[in-house]
């Protein structure tokens, strides 16, 4: 992490600004989700509702007073639009595994979501939001502005990134790792830690590598809980005798849970000592570690591309189910998703496989 005052009062003069952008871009999104509300749309709106109010909860701290109202209308909007989306990934799953009866029960159940969701969007009151806002972000300017506070908001912003970081090892703290209860609360603090440097990014020095690892730990929790949420729902069904699901079909769905866990077990504590790390060294350590972490062990030379980098283009893949070659051409076809992903340059396929390979993740034949 970036140790530097410099820095990061340059970044606390223009954090003001950043919220304000923040809230313009939601807007956009609240928008674009009135007039169509797609699953891109309910994705985006989500995600700029989080991360405004991360920005939201940063600014409390430093003013000493927490915007109840706005933080509880976006979180209020966020849990309508997350059923609506977690309806679509249940549907997919179960076309995935076909189960026979159960997409057209999520169809018919989304309808009713999505009639929900488009009257939060439509009853979200943007004006009353744009108001607390206004209030807040005045206080927001002198605060972050007055050289006399500099060090109080460094130590206050400290706290904050540590008390998110610390609280991802204490959902594990007396508990079983491997319990899907404690899973789920662990994917909750990474999102906030994830939400919480990625707000503070400028402050932090976060680079690509990092942010790749916090996104590859949420994304795998994510899908332990959307496997949890499908057996679930799958039980309730059948126990009112609404559906009926071969007993292999339940099996395998255990199964493939129970091997996500098991991925996650494998790396999880490495994967958060690694977090660790670039929250309490300086920048100038994590970049002399790097470069030592990038090297061939066979040749001795650096390699260009990091591993934060060959994972994200190894995760896209996995998403879009695309080859090695498939998505090195996806990715040069499409430069907004390079901006994205923060990629500046891009490894030919051969060193992708190459790459893939070392780090365990070689794709089966045919993949």
């Amino acid at each position: 992490m970036i140790f530097d005052w410099t820095v990061q009062e340059s970044f606390l003069k223009a954090f003001p600004q950043k919220v304000g952008t923040m809230l313009d871009t939601l807007k956009g999104h609240i928008d674009k989700g009135r007039d169509s509300l797609d699953e891109d749309a309910v994705h985006d709106t989500r995600v700029w509702s989080r991360r405004l109010s991360g920005a939201l909860s940063i600014g409390a701290i430093l003013i000493d007073r927490k915007p109840s109202r706005s933080l509880e209308m976006l979180s209020a909007l966020r849990t309508s639009l997350g059923r609506l989306r977690d309806n679509h990934v249940q549907r997919s799953l179960a076309i995935e595994y076909g189960i026979e009866g159960l997409p057209e029960y999520l169809e018919a159940k989304g309808e009713r979501l999505a009639a929900q969701a488009s009257k939060s969007l439509a009853d979200f009151d943007m004006e009353r939001l744009e108001r607390d806002f206004l209030h807040f972000h005045r206080e927001l300017i002198v605060v972050c502005n007055d050289g006399n506070l500099l060090k109080q908001n460094t130590e206050r912003i400290s706290n904050r990134i540590e008390k998110r970081y610390s609280s991802v090892g204490k959902s594990f703290t007396g508990s079983d790792p491997a319990d899907f209860a404690t899973l789920h609360s662990s994917r909750i603090a990474i999102k906030k830690l994830r939400y919480t440097l990625e707000t503070l990014d400028g402050y932090t020095g976060l680079d690509g590598d990092t942010l790749a690892l916090l996104k590859k730990i949420q994304d795998r929790l994510g899908k332990v809980q959307d496997l949890t949420v499908l057996l679930k729902t799958i039980g309730k069904l059948v126990n009112k005798r609404r559906l009926s699901v071969p007993g292999e079909t339940v099996q395998r769905i255990s199964i493939d849970r129970h091997m996500l866990v098991s991925e996650f077990l494998d790396g999880w504590r490495d994967e958060l000592a690694a977090i660790g790390r670039f929250i309490e060294e300086p920048a100038t350590k994590q970049c002399e570690r790097e470069d030592k972490d990038r090297r061939n062990l066979r040749s001795g030379a650096v390699e260009k591309f990091s591993d934060g980098i060959i994972e994200k283009i190894l995760s896209l893949a996995d998403e879009k189910r695309l080859s090695y070659r498939g998505v090195v051409a996806y990715l040069r076809e499409n430069p907004a998703m390079l901006d994205k992903l923060d990629i500046e340059s891009l490894p030919s396929y051969q060193t992708l496989a190459r790459r893939a390979g070392k780090l365990g993740k070689r794709k089966k034949p045919g993949g």
